[in-house]
């Protein structure tokens, strides 16, 4: 069939037909693990995977998404964590039978919260882990010492397939929970309650916070929450999740040799002295 004379692009303010059928895939697996089991880490298993997978597919090969944790030069250990978006520069510490892996902090670049169907107590853990990342690497040299977008340090979302609660109050929970926290955590929803759905749509959301003024004297910036409704919410993911990984990488702007320097602080030749060898063979 030819294509000649045809365009595709995707236009502001449309859905992505595209990524709308993946979205419709990837709900249809978590509705069947919703459907066939009340064990909680099956269902957060099967709700990581085909996000991952999604990612994986359509990721720049500069990244690659992994579930699993990270550790800083000093060996602190990161909690588990759903997704994690690397820049595929840095080798892993560990790759696990299991999926699961172990990257080193200077190598992560987004962390990403799944939920299947997120509670407003989910909203608040979510902030707190976004907060805990963030501090975890933040004493790390080569970061900016700042929580701030933009700063080159790791940046934080969530994704909710579905809600346990209206978006109202799922909002005012976001609300509530943010304002506490000097960080970022913006949340892609991909399907509203059928209750809050407009006929014929299959519309989501996505909770942010919006910055509303200048740092005052303490470097904080008030921020406003926005609920944006979205005809497909995995491709403002997507799209926002590339921009903001190339954007950081260029907010790092760190170079082979400071990648080299980097790996230095979490790998160690595993030389053997001659004088020992021989000492305990009782040579």
């Amino acid at each position: 069939m030819s294509t000649q004379g045809r365009k595709w692009k995707h236009e502001h303010g449309t859905r992505n037909p595209i990524i709308l059928e993946e979205e419709r895939i990837i709900l249809a697996i978590v509705d069947r693990a919703l459907a066939s089991t009340t064990n909680s880490q099956v269902i957060g298993r099967n709700g990581e995977l085909p996000a991952r997978d999604f990612l994986n597919r359509y990721l720049p090969q500069t990244f690659r998404a992994a579930t699993g944790h990270f550790v800083t030069p000093g060996g602190e250990i990161s909690p588990q964590i759903d997704i994690m978006v690397l820049d595929s520069r840095y080798p892993l510490l560990a790759d696990n039978p299991d999926g699961s892996v172990i990257a080193m902090a200077h190598g992560v670049v987004t962390c990403i919260e799944v939920k299947t169907r997120m509670t407003s107590k989910d909203v608040e853990r979510g902030w707190q882990n976004s907060f805990e990342i963030v501090e975890l690497v933040e004493g790390i040299p080569e970061y900016a010492a700042s929580k701030s977008v933009g700063a080159g340090v790791i940046r934080t979302r969530g994704l909710a397939y579905r809600l346990a609660a209206s978006l109202t109050a799922i909002g005012k929970a976001y609300d509530a929970a943010g304002l506490l926290h000097v960080t970022t955590w913006d949340v892609y929803i991909l399907r509203l309650p059928e209750r809050e759905q407009v006929p014929g749509k299959e519309l989501g959301a996505t909770l942010r916070l919006d910055p509303a003024g200048l740092e005052d004297d303490e470097g904080f910036i008030p921020h406003t929450p926005l609920i944006e409704l979205s005809q497909t919410p995995l491709s403002d993911l997507y799209y926002s999740l590339v921009r903001d990984a190339y954007d950081c990488l260029a907010q790092r702007n760190w170079s082979h040799g400071d990648i080299a320097r980097h790996v230095d602080q979490y790998m160690s030749l595993a030389s053997y002295s001659w004088y020992d060898y021989e000492r305990e063979r009782g040579a």
